[in-house]
């Protein structure tokens, strides 16, 4: 089992829109091969807002697909409509206890 965390650091000018929009777009959403959550980093040491999107799933091909068809896109969106007020950054673990 694997976990996708993709952190998504915003300027708080424009969290409020970010937190909107990442909640339409994740929340309730089940990608193949995996389940999608929303969260918000608290005591984060960045400027700015920070939300995670983790992606839970059995095989890291998952991972690759979300990354390609969901991810990419959503990136582009960000850059087009708040450019440089958006930074994401991202890791995937192994679960050792499944």
């Amino acid at each position: 089992m694997y976990l996708y965390n993709v952190s998504v650091i915003v300027e708080n000018d424009i969290r409020d829109a970010v937190k909107r929009h990442l909640h339409a777009t994740v929340v309730g959403k089940q990608p193949l091969g995996g389940s999608l959550s929303l969260l918000e980093l608290l005591d984060s040491p960045h400027e700015g807002t920070t939300y995670c999107i983790q992606l839970r799933c059995q095989d890291r091909t998952d991972i690759v697909a979300f990354q390609s068809h969901w991810l990419a896109a959503l990136q582009t969106g960000f850059n087009e409509t708040h450019p440089g007020k958006v930074v994401f950054f991202d890791s995937t673990m192994k679960y050792l206890n499944d």
